[in-house]
């Protein structure tokens, strides 16, 4: 974080019923399919992230370090698999400077985001902690959840230039999100957890919206308490509440988001000095905190697990073949139509709207591109979803 300012009065929460709705999720158990991924956390991968990232140097604007941040950054994100990679161009004090956006597509809101963020750019030193930490992270949140099926779509988002102002997540804000009306569940952000070398280091903060403007405050507060949950549940960690303040979710706050965050307890003596360095952290809490934050990446996107079977029955319907080629067969079982059928591409656009009117329904898919789709099958009660390949 580039600087503190004064702690803010708590607000007293107001309990309305969109605010209940959202706190019956705290009541959240764990999740062996989440935990079971969470297993797959790399103590090494999180090591060499932070390695890597104190290597490449002081990030500061007009840098070669910062550019060849953004291209490690990238390089990460495309051996995971990930092909929706974008590059947000801004200009800071004449220098042309980059935020990355990575998406992953929902199953059943492609529109609608998780965001995971933190930014890349440092100050005065390397910023292996400020923020390396998060930065790594975030990668590894990112390459497990790359071949998991998640509800809402999710967005890892590294953004440059926090440590002059927050410049980097205003201008994304002011200029892509908000503009365009995006909508953003909740944005997750991780800014400097790596802790204290020589300090007990077993508590991290989950920090929710304590500021003006208001509207968003008790949605924060919520999700927050389910963020400190998740943390217990899927790592070794214990939690504590306090504030958010001075890092890239104050942008989103600003209009009207819903956010939350994590930031370590022991607050490092060495942020922006040549001391924020690999030797004056605590790589296994920056690893319990991956994991944690896994875990709540899984609970918040609403992972879940799949079949993995080509030919399912999913409310009384088979479909097949998958991968299908030219023809996609949708078989209704027992009468179960009319019925809707929409097939939709990994942008969340409808490429295919057809009505079920007898057993058998047949869907042309030759002249789609080859490619990942989302088959919802819609009636009058419920709409389900299943993952279709489109293949050459």
């Amino acid at each position: 974080m580039y600087s503190l300012i004064t702690i803010m009065k708590s607000y007293l929460i107001i309990l309305t019923v969109f605010c209940i709705s959202i706190i019956k999720t705290n009541a959240q158990s764990y999740n062996t399919f989440y935990g079971g991924i969470v297993t797959n956390c790399s103590y090494d991968s999180i090591e060499q992230h932070l390695i890597d990232f104190e290597n490449l140097g002081i990030k500061e604007p007009g840098t070669a370090a910062l550019n060849n941040t953004l291209d490690w950054l990238i390089s990460h994100y495309q051996s995971y698999g990930y092909t929706d990679i974008i590059i947000d161009t801004f200009t800071y004090n004449g220098n042309e400077v980059y935020n990355l956006i990575i998406t992953k597509t929902g199953t059943h809101y492609p529109n609608t985001y998780f965001v995971l963020d933190g930014h890349y750019d440092t100050k005065t030193g390397t910023g292996t902690n400020d923020n390396g930490s998060g930065t790594s992270i975030i990668l590894e949140t990112a390459r497990l959840m790359k071949n998991v099926d998640t509800k809402f779509s999710v967005k890892f988002i590294h953004f440059s230039m926090e440590e002059v102002g927050l410049v980097g997540s205003t201008h994304y804000v002011n200029n892509i999100a908000f503009p365009n009306g995006m909508d953003i569940k909740l944005l997750f952000n991780i800014d400097e957890v790596g802790g204290v070398n020589g300090m007990v280091n077993n508590t991290i903060v989950c920090e929710r919206d304590q500021a003006n403007p208001t509207a968003a405050n008790d949605a924060s507060w919520a999700y927050t308490d389910t963020l400190a949950t998740c943390v217990e549940l899927y790592s070794n960690l214990f939690t504590t509440i306090s504030y958010a303040y001075a890092s890239d979710y104050m942008p989103f706050q600003a209009k009207d988001y819903v956010i939350t965050g994590l930031f370590e307890d022991h607050y490092s003596p060495y942020a922006h000095t040549l001391g924020d360095s690999l030797g004056n952290m605590d790589i296994p809490y920056v690893f319990e905190i991956a994991k944690g934050t896994i875990g709540a990446s899984l609970y918040f996107a609403e992972a879940y697990e799949t079949t993995g079977i080509e030919e399912l029955n999913e409310n009384n319907f088979s479909i097949y073949p998958n991968p299908a080629k030219d023809i996609l067969t949708i078989k209704a079982e027992n009468n179960q139509f009319p019925t809707t059928v929409k097939l939709i591409n990994a942008i969340g656009e409808i490429v295919i709207s057809e009505t079920i009117t007898s057993n058998i329904k047949l869907i042309d898919v030759k002249n789609l591109p080859a490619g990942i789709y989302y088959l919802a099958i819609e009636d009058k009660i419920n709409t389900q979803y299943k993952k279709i390949i489109i293949s050459n």
